[in-house]
């Protein structure tokens, strides 16, 4: 009877040590309009990662992946408009991220952001460089999303205006508190299949959100990268899955944590931190800042 108890007990200590608990992600069940306006989305946004200031969701219907950030920080709003952020997929569980939209694609060296005239050329020598300024004019230059690990016949490149026929759309917009609000929308056709089914709740996903540093920097003095990964704790909804993924190449090898049961991150407040703090500490135009989740996909 004593030796019965303990392999019960035994058991019951090894299922509760490799039962992973992973939380989903959020069901849309709101149209989106992909404009970078984020009325749709819930304020504040689900996750926040304290150290680069980036608030971001990932949500999901039937038919499609849909990732929003918003980034109060302006320096990363900048970076990320010099030389793109990229949202990656690792459908399989092996942190390869072979699925990847890369927007804005363009990668701008510092010295065209320089201002043509000196100190002692200004009226007003307390006068700032006005860095909005070249945040529109970046913005209006992001014409273009790069693609990785899609089905070939959808190509590296495509438009941003006027919309691509593929249903992968992105879109960059300030809000009227300065913020930087990104969203995209990328249909499950693209790279897996045409629809959920209940037994794509089965399986757990990677995603990675990567801010690219800018070429030909002269700003890494401190060379910090600020490349990071895991530790997150998210809150809200349970239950779903994951799918089966294809094993199409174009990112892989990155590493990022994992979302456990736990972690160093929380869901944040859009306006209550815009990242300045943490981010400014290791700022750094030519340094990468890569942050990983795992979550499972709703399916209702």
């Amino acid at each position: 009877m004593k030796k019965y108890l303990k392999a019960i007990l035994v058991i019951s200590l090894f299922v509760s040590c490799t039962d992973k608990v992973y939380y989903s992600s959020s069901w849309q069940s709101k149209p989106v309009t992909i404009d970078g306006n984020i009325p749709e989305w819930s304020n504040p946004l689900r996750f926040y990662d304290q150290e680069t200031g980036i608030s971001y969701c990932i949500s999901n219907d039937n038919y499609n992946l849909y990732f929003c950030c918003s980034i109060g920080n302006e320096f990363l709003q900048t970076k990320i408009l010099r030389a793109g952020i990229e949202f990656r997929i690792d459908t399989l569980g092996k942190k390869s991220f072979g699925v990847a939209i890369k927007y804005p694609v363009g990668n701008i060296s510092e010295t065209t952001l320089e201002p043509k005239s000196t100190p002692q050329e200004k009226s007003n020598p307390n006068e700032k460089l006005d860095k909005s300024t070249f945040q529109l004019k970046l913005l209006a230059e992001a014409r273009e999303i790069e693609l990785a690990g899609f089905k070939p016949s959808l190509g590296r490149l495509i438009s941003v205006i006027p919309p691509s026929n593929t249903g992968i759309k992105a879109a960059i917009n300030f809000d009227n508190r300065g913020f930087m609000n990104y969203e995209a929308v990328i249909p499950f056709s693209t790279f897996y299949k045409n629809e959920l089914t209940p037994s794509d709740s089965n399986r757990v996903f990677n995603y990675q959100i990567k801010v690219n540093g800018v070429n030909n920097s002269n700003n890494g003095g401190n060379n910090s990268n600020g490349t990071r990964g895991g530790g997150m704790r998210g809150g809200g909804m349970g239950g779903g899955g994951g799918m089966r993924g294809s094993g199409m190449g174009g990112g892989g090898g990155m590493r990022g944590g994992g979302m456990g049961g736990g972690g160093g991150m929380r869901g944040g407040n859009r306006y209550g931190d815009s990242g300045g703090n943490g981010y400014q500490r290791n700022a750094n135009m030519s340094g990468t800042t890569k942050t990983t989740i795992k979550l499972k996909l709703a399916y209702k």
